[in-house]
Formats: structure tokens, sequence, C-alpha cells
């Protein structure tokens, strides 16, 4: 099963992504156990590509797509913007990092990500769940 996603570059529509996940967990079966860890994800990806990917332009979109096969959902974002390169970021766990306001959503994502890949220079993310069956 696999179901798409196009928004503009609003945080408003983090809600949209919300409603979008929840309706997928439920027409594909998915154990609402996993849902959190899955929408951590998700969100912190589609802010990263509203906010530092195509910076807040609501002309740009941003792309999501989910599948489910059997025990693995595979999660992709892509943006409009310039890309990044991950080698750059800094680490949000430094001491000197401790107390930013920003900069921990790849952290996060790779802290709960089974799976994790970037491409396309950063404008797009792949990240994939596996769930105990």
């Amino acid at each position: 099963m696999q179901r798409d996603l196009v928004i503009s570059s609003s945080l408003s529509n983090i809600s949209e992504v919300r409603f979008f996940l929840d309706r997928f967990f439920s027409e594909s079966g998915l154990d609402r156990s996993n849902f959190n860890r899955v929408y951590l994800g998700l969100s912190e990806a589609v802010n990263n590509s509203i906010v530092h990917g195509n910076k807040l332009n609501i002309d740009k979109h941003v792309f999501i797509s989910i599948q489910c096969q059997e025990n693995q959902v595979k999660l992709e974002v892509k943006d409009e913007g310039e890309g990044f390169d991950l080698d750059c970021v800094e680490d949000p766990t430094c001491l000197k990092n401790l107390k930013n306001e920003s900069g921990r959503g790849i952290f996060l994502i790779s802290q709960m990500a089974d799976d994790l890949k970037y491409y396309d220079g950063g404008r797009s993310i792949m990240i994939k769940y596996y769930f105990e069956q």
C-alpha cells in the first residue's frame, strides 16, 4: 500500500501531515503503538523541508510518500530547496549546541528510524521503520 501527499511550505500544514499518517495507519491496519515513533520522524522531516529546505516559501512544496509492506513502513520526504551537506550539520548533543533552539530534527529522526538515507543533495530523505509481527 502506498499513499502520497503534497503540501505547501507552511508550518500550519503539519496538522495535515498528522491526519494523513493517521489515515494511513487506519487503512493499512498498522499497530497504533508504532504511530508516535513514525509521526515524530515524519513531522521532523517535513518541518526541516519546510523551514530549512524551502525556507517557508509557500510557493514551494513538500512531497511525502509512505509505503507499507509487511512489517516495514518507508517514508520519503522531498523538498524544492537547495539541499544541504549532512557532514556540515552540527551535533546537537555537543555541549555548545545544547541550548540551541533548532538543530535537533536530524538527530531525532536518526534515533527513531531503523534505516535512514539522505539523497538528491539533501533535498530528499528516506526513513524506514521495522515493526515486530
